[in-house]
């Protein structure tokens, strides 16, 4: 099988050069026949070719007919067969030009005219001296056919132009696309790499710290705290922003402790005097080796440093980054795990952030409080935008089948408060991370199911909708005009 293979692999090759051979001999012969492409260079060349290839035709007829140089005795128009050709290669006024040098050679080379003589049965032409008929039906049928071919030269040679103009467009978008397909398979790849190393979004993560804060007791505690539910937020932390080594140190008096509450990778000494840390914790803030002095830096032991401070600007702790791949070394990857970290150090202290907003609104649920304080928070320190929608329906029995049909169509991510106060039903929905757009496609989708559903929308049903922006200052007077402002008391 071997040897059979070693027999047919010459000869395969041997075909495919053959085959090579042949389609890159067709090409080069084309190129070298076919006219040359250009403006001023292809005129030159066709006025060059025409008047050489006509002369040399006349002058090859006289070397073998001196007598008759244009073969107009011989019965057949020869000599015009050089103006046709130029005429299809370069269309009908180059082919006329041949014509008009045919003719000038008639009148140069036949001074006394032309005329036949019969000999027997036989005509033959000869020059004479004497004056002789001017041959009419010869030059008129050669003028006619070669403006024939003319014509049908210019229509090709214009369609062979607007297809290299089409093709020459497609191959440039051919191009185009090639390029843009390359590299959106990259960013489909490096996209890949991403969310192997990273399935996590910032959604997700919020998602699971909030279930992390809602499992601890809402109990209010003076003074220090433990991080509860610290190895759950570095593990989710972890994940998300790609860390390989780091813990979290709690807080204790005005400065962190020693031993970690949690830690994810080989443990690490805390070194209080790291120049990361000491600037961490003088500006309160996320720091990292890119944010201060390159002499610093180069001396730091860490990567990363976030103080844990609450919205009420308690510190809770600090999340130490020993190392993590250089690739998610990025201003987006830290801002994300910032976001993180003020999100956990709300839940720490949770029922403490919380109590103004219990406070002034006894009905509202502990979640959309929760959330709406971390929100507030994340807005002040990050600007991050999140949204508060409010829907109010009038009431009624219609109006309430309404009411929950919309109560259950909300997202994973966003908490909700009913309000229900005997004149009016109001619901108020809190949008972690959404802007104006996502609010515009919120209200389109709840009226969308509405009208599949009940065969009505907002006007129809008598449903007022009102938004605003999650402030970062002040977000209980803000909760409070816009619950003035849905004419409900709560």
């Amino acid at each position: 099988m071997s040897a059979q293979a070693e027999n047919k692999t010459p000869s395969r090759a041997g075909r495919k050069r053959r085959t090579s051979q042949g389609a890159g001999a067709g090409p080069r012969w084309a190129r070298f026949v076919a006219p040359p492409r250009g403006g001023a260079r292809r005129v030159a060349v066709a006025l060059a070719e025409t008047v050489v290839a006509t002369l040399a035709s006349i002058a090859l007829c006289a070397a073998f007919a001196p007598h008759d140089p244009l073969l107009i005795g011989t019965g057949g128009a020869w000599i015009w067969i050089v103006p046709i050709v130029i005429a299809l290669r370069y269309g009908t006024i180059f082919g006329a030009f041949a014509g008009m040098i045919v003719l000038a050679s008639w009148y140069a080379l036949y001074p006394g005219g032309f005329s036949t003589q019969v000999v027997g049965r036989l005509h033959i032409s000869v020059a004479t001296v004497a004056q002789g008929a001017f041959p009419i039906g010869f030059f008129f049928g050669g003028f006619v056919l070669t403006m024939l071919c003319g014509q049908f030269g210019d229509i090709w040679i214009t369609r062979l132009r607007q297809g290299r103009a089409a093709n020459e467009y497609l191959a440039e978008q051919l191009s185009i696309l090639t390029r843009n397909q390359f590299m959106l398979r990259l960013s489909h790849e490096r996209l890949e790499q991403d969310l192997m190393s990273r399935p996590a979004t910032l959604r997700d993560a919020l998602l699971k710290l909030r279930e992390v804060a809602l499992a601890q007791e809402p109990v209010v505690v003076q003074g220090d705290v433990p991080l509860r539910g610290a190895q759950a937020f570095l593990d989710t932390a972890a994940q998300a922003c790609q860390l390989e080594r780091a813990s979290v140190y709690a807080w204790r008096g005005h400065a962190p402790v020693a031993q970690p509450a949690a830690s994810i990778g080989t443990p690490f000494p805390l070194d209080p005097d790291d120049p990361l840390i000491r600037e961490a914790l003088s500006t309160g803030t996320l720091t990292h080796v890119g944010s201060i002095e390159q002499q610093q830096a180069a001396r730091s032991a860490y990567v990363a440093c976030v103080p844990l401070v609450d919205t009420q600007k308690t510190p809770v702790g600090i999340v130490v980054v020993h190392s993590m791949p250089f690739l998610a070394l990025t201003i987006d990857n830290l801002q994300f795990l910032l976001v993180l970290c003020h999100h956990y150090s709300d839940g720490v202290r949770h029922a403490a952030v919380t109590q103004e907003i219990l406070q002034t609104f006894p009905h509202c649920p502990y979640e959309f409080a929760l959330d709406y304080v971390r929100l507030a928070h994340l807005v002040r320190e990050t600007r991050m935008p999140s949204s508060l929608v409010a829907l109010v329906f009038p009431a009624g029995e219609r109006s309430e089948a309404l009411f929950e049909h919309v109560l259950r169509t909300r997202r994973a991510l966003d908490a909700q408060w009913a309000i229900r106060d005997g004149q009016h039903l109001a619901m108020l929905t809190l949008m972690p991370l959404s802007g104006d757009g996502a609010v515009d496609g919120y209200l389109m989708r709840i009226e969308e199911n509405m009208r599949a559903r009940f065969g009505v929308d907002f006007e129809s049903a008598q449903v007022a909708e009102h938004a605003i922006a999650v402030p970062g200052e002040e977000p209980v007077a803000a909760l409070r005009r816009l619950l003035e402002l849905c004419d409900v008391r709560a």
